[in-house]
């Protein structure tokens, strides 16, 4: 192994053991109800709000790491020699991957209800009552349409659509495995259980809870914010065009008068619509690059005659 690499390896080796502490930590921490300066005092959040701000901010480390990984397939996906056909080769997901994300699903909630039992209500994570819930429903779903037809727009009139969409591919394929059994246990992890999850996690608890904890809104939504990214930097920079306005309407449905239904809903149409469209892309994506490649033939032979 080269110094460079060698380098490299102790770097992520560090910080794979900083990570571990620090989930350490924070455990024993937020276990100890006798911590101060995680104490609430006011008489509407639960007792432990804070404490189940930082459980799920220990969470979302984890999520970071998960992302690193599918991040390393990724580039080396990128990375790799083009096929014969001159496409770009995809990295698919894990074997059993679509098990692993339903398991990893279903740890959490039976961590929500069995861990922290007193620690949120669903008032103090944005449930709301002050409309029907199915037109909450309906309202999250339209607000996904509309957020999907603007960036359609906005991407086709940057001109970087072709790029965009191989990114995405990239992107889902990481995640989703070739087995059709893995396939169904993905869709159920990320179609049935992911919406609910991490809408309560991550906008209930984090945002909208530990606001009324703390008496503003402004610092839990920046740090949303930072998770928010965090969660899906390894889908690439050109994501962001997607995701950083995905948490501003989430977060605008969280605190009107749809609450977390309508976020949850939003984020059930953010999931499904993508997962639901994977093998028309997939298919694009061998015929936009063959295209490609039959240009680049021609032309080459062009200049060669």
């Amino acid at each position: 192994m080269s110094d460079a690499g060698q380098k490299k390896s102790t770097f992520g080796l560090l910080m794979r053991m900083a990570l571990g502490m620090a989930i350490g930590v924070g455990i024993v921490v937020g276990a100890d109800p006798q911590t101060k300066f995680l104490r609430v005092t006011d008489s509407a959040t639960p007792p432990g709000a804070l404490r189940m701000t930082l459980a799920v901010l220990l969470i979302a480390a984890l999520y970071f790491w998960g992302g690193q990984i599918v991040a390393r397939s990724r580039r080396f996906a990128v990375s790799a020699p083009l096929t014969a056909t001159g496409r770009p080769k995809l990295r698919r997901g894990h074997y059993r991957g679509g098990y692993r994300a339903l398991q990893w699903q279903v740890i959490l909630c039976l961590w929500l209800w069995y861990a922290y039992p007193d620690q949120w209500t669903w008032q103090s994570v944005g449930l709301k009552d002050e409309v029907p819930i199915a037109l909450s429903a309906l309202i999250g779903v339209s607000a996904y349409g509309v957020l999907l037809a603007v960036l359609t727009f906005a991407v086709r009139c940057a001109g970087d659509e072709g790029k965009f969409l191989d990114g995405t591919v990239r992107s889902m394929a990481a995640l989703i495995p070739r087995a059709k059994k893995q396939k169904r246990l993905t869709w159920t992890a990320f179609c049935v259980f992911n919406p609910f999850i991490e809408e309560l996690l991550f906008r209930g608890v984090l945002v909208y809870q530990t606001a009324l904890a703390a008496g503003t809104a402004w610092w839990p939504i920046a740090v949303g914010l930072v998770v928010n990214i965090g969660n899906h930097w390894y889908q690439g920079g050109r994501s962001m065009a997607l995701h950083v306005p995905f948490y501003a309407i989430a977060i605008g449905l969280l605190f009107s008068q749809h609450g977390l239904v309508g976020a949850i809903a939003f984020h059930a149409a953010g999931d499904i619509v993508p997962m639901a469209l994977v093998r028309r892309h997939l298919r694009q994506f061998r015929e936009r690059h063959r295209e490609f490649g039959d240009r680049s033939e021609e032309f080459v032979l062009t200049e060669l005659g």
